[in-house]
């Protein structure tokens, strides 16, 4: 049995210095390295990393066109590559810079030969540990997609067999209860449906995400009403943990909008809102022009089954929940705690 030799890692320098490159290619080749190409600008390094796509580079900080870094970023976003970073500086904030890029290591002039193999051995071990984890994030986010696919599916079979047995039940009041539950399994289905189609799986912009559901809603329930949004620049990414509780929050005050606000008929119009009174908070309101709330009515003390999940959504949202009602129509409030990768309990 003959072992295969393996293949000597083939080098990119990138250096405007032509004494200082000379002196890197120098010892590239005397600890084995193949150096396959040099670049004095970045713009040049960027090309030729491209077309002869070397196994490694030895990129400059400082060149003629754009620098290093800016050379580093245009490489790791077209054909991610094993990158030493190599300049005459050092500073903890050059440091974090060259990280944000995508560089694997990082060198002082001149450097060593010892230190110039080592360097090149960590970006290339780095790199082979980023692609490994970003192959495991693909894979996990198939996973979830495939999680929220089959629970919209089983979700859909529950409100069709809701939807049958109502059909087979003469009581009015048993009637309406069930229609009632397939719409909410129904809702449920949706948010999956969207959660699956959405791109990131970490990240759902919060506002497109309801703004999309309170449409649907409106549209497929009642289309003769108008159905309008507000959301801001800066619309919240959340998690899905996040974004299902608020999803199922605005379907049912948009439920009870078109339930109870537009009697016979009555045209109007449903928005939604999502606002940021502060970095910290997250407020969302569903408003409509119908005819109000009951007299008397109050928020805690409602025995409506929807406004009882409402406040209970609420609760697990760490929120607050508020009304308001005039001639003019009702107004639900929703305010709740947001931070970077919260998750709900």
């Amino acid at each position: 049995m003959t072992l295969k030799a393996r293949r000597p890692t083939r080098l990119l320098v990138a250096e405007d210095d032509p004494l200082v490159r000379q002196s890197l290619v120098a010892s590239s080749r005397r600890q084995g390295f193949t150096v396959i190409g040099e670049a004095a600008t970045g713009p040049e390094a960027v090309e030729k990393a491209l077309v002869l796509r070397p196994d490694a580079i030895l990129m400059d900080i400082e060149m003629p066109g754009f620098n290093g870094l800016e050379a580093t970023r245009r490489i790791q976003s077209r054909q991610p590559t094993p990158i030493v970073i190599i300049t005459a500086h050092d500073s903890p904030e050059l440091l974090e810079a060259v990280a944000a890029t995508g560089a694997g290591a990082y060198l002082m002039k001149l450097p060593s030969d010892t230190n110039l193999v080592c360097a090149v051995a960590i970006a290339i071990a780095r790199h082979a540990d980023l692609i490994k984890l970003e192959d495991l994030s693909r894979q996990r986010e198939r996973l979830v997609r495939e999680v929220y696919h089959r629970v919209a599916n089983q979700l859909g079979i529950t409100a069709t067999l809701l939807h049958l047995q109502s059909i087979r039940v003469s009581n009015a009041e048993a009637r309406a209860i069930l229609l009632e539950s397939e719409n909410r399994v129904r809702a449920m289905a949706r948010i999956h449906t969207f959660l699956q189609d959405t791109q990131s799986q970490t990240h759902i912009r919060l506002g497109a995400f309801l703004s999309s559901l309170t449409r649907r809603l409106v549209s497929g329930l009642r289309p003769d009403l108008a159905c309008h949004d507000s959301i801001p620049a800066d619309d919240p990414a959340v998690s899905s943990a996040v974004a299902i509780p608020c999803g199922l929050l605005i379907h049912e005050l948009a439920m009870n909008s078109i339930r109870h606000a537009f009697p016979s008929n009555r045209p109007g119009t449903i928005r939604f809102c999502l606002t940021r009174p502060d970095p910290d908070k997250i407020r969302l309101a569903v408003q409509d022009d119908g005819r109000g709330l009951p007299s008397g009515f109050s928020i805690g003390t409602t025995t409506s089954l929807g406004l009882m999940i409402v406040n209970a959504l609420v609760r697990d949202l760490k929120g607050t929940l508020s009304s308001a009602s005039s001639e003019s129509g009702a107004e639900f409030t929703i305010e709740f705690p947001h931070a970077e990768n919260q998750e709900i309990p």
